[in-house]
């Protein structure tokens, strides 16, 4: 056995988007005059449950999946405590780095917190690797569902959802790198014509996700099935995002005309392309990250979505609202080179 592919590379990239939203925004870098362990010697006067709960459950699916990456080689305590501790490692190293970074504040009760995450997802990982990666229903379907391109079309799906959580100024609008450098002016869209653009964004972004997921499927997969769950998967993701970022009132604020219509087009496209050969649906998904991409970054700023994110107060969720930007923004260009480099090495099948 050679373990999970699919849980090593998403372990690689989880500890990456850690480690981004620990060090963001990346600016002010400079030596403060003490040591970057000094932290490590001192417990705050002040304990703030809400970031402690916050930090063990960002740190959990880290402990899961360094546990599924180090079987079947390590089992059971071994490989607990061997995630467990890479997970604190991991911690430690980013807690010594906020030193340089005047914005941010390493703390004791950030370790311990990161380190019991990693603890419990470890222990939940190593008590379901075998039945997960080894043997059980959840395997047997996995095996006859998913083909052998599965893993990084996968993660691609995984990090579109996860880039879902910004609160884009178009449902589902990823690749807008114009709003990383500044407000820029487009076409003065009416709101009629606004709603059919964003309807085309959602669409064909949608599309493109759904059609990546539908490339990993065998012929016995219940392909109709599972895509309809990702598009529900991808609704509550956005109405949680938008609960937690702004109110429960404002939960389904993003599902406007535009998107609505989005939705039903792009599902419907989905359904469509479900049939065709696997080389051409990676094409059609190129096409529409392509489109989706091009208009996002050329419209103006969506004048209601403006007035929402007035009222938006991430507070400590500022760092996470960061890095589901920077993935938002990255996503369409990640996607278009795993597509076109699949293309190249002609994996049709």
């Amino acid at each position: 056995m050679r373990g999970s592919p699919l849980a090593r590379e998403l372990g690689v990239i989880y500890a990456a988007l850690i480690g981004y939203a620990s060090l963001h925004p990346f600016s002010g870098w400079r030596d403060q005059g003490i040591s970057p362990f000094a932290w490590s010697a001192i417990w705050p006067k002040v304990f703030l449950s809400s970031d402690i709960t916050f930090n063990i459950a960002a740190y959990v699916p880290l402990g899961v999946l360094l546990a599924w990456a180090l079987f079947p080689w390590l089992r059971g305590m071994v490989a607990v405590m061997a995630a467990a501790l890479a997970g604190l490692a991991l911690s430690f190293a980013l807690e010594s780095l906020q030193t340089y970074l005047p914005t941010r504040i390493p703390s004791l009760t950030d370790l311990a917190a990161n380190g019991l995450g990693a603890l419990v997802g470890a222990i939940l990982g190593a008590l379901l690797a075998a039945t997960l990666l080894e043997r059980g229903i959840l395997k047997t379907l996995s095996d006859r569902w998913f083909g052998m391109h599965t893993p990084r079309a996968l993660i691609l799906v995984f990090l579109w959802l996860f880039a879902s959580l910004f609160p884009q100024s178009m449902l589902f609008g990823h690749g807008n790198v114009v709003s990383l450098i500044g407000p820029v002016s487009g076409y003065p869209f009416t709101p009629v014509e606004f709603a059919r653009v964003e309807a085309a964004v959602t669409a064909a972004s949608l599309f493109a996700a759904g059609v990546l997921l539908a490339s990993c499927f065998t012929p016995a997969a219940p392909r109709l099935l599972l895509l309809a769950l990702f598009v529900l998967i991808a609704c509550g993701v956005r109405a949680f995002s938008q609960t937690i970022l702004f109110s429960p009132q404002q939960a389904l604020a993003w599902l406007t005309p535009g998107g609505q219509r989005g939705l039903m087009w792009g599902a419907g496209a989905i359904v469509v392309a479900v049939a065709l050969p696997r080389a051409m649906q990676l094409t059609l998904a190129a096409i529409a990250v392509t489109f989706a991409t091009v208009v996002v970054n050329l419209a103006p700023a969506n004048p209601y979505y403006v007035s929402i994110v007035q009222e938006l107060n991430p507070g400590r969720f500022l760092n996470f609202n960061g890095l589901t930007q920077l993935v938002s923004a990255a996503w369409p260009f990640v996607a278009a080179f795993y597509v076109t480099l699949s293309l190249a090495r002609g994996e049709r099948h």
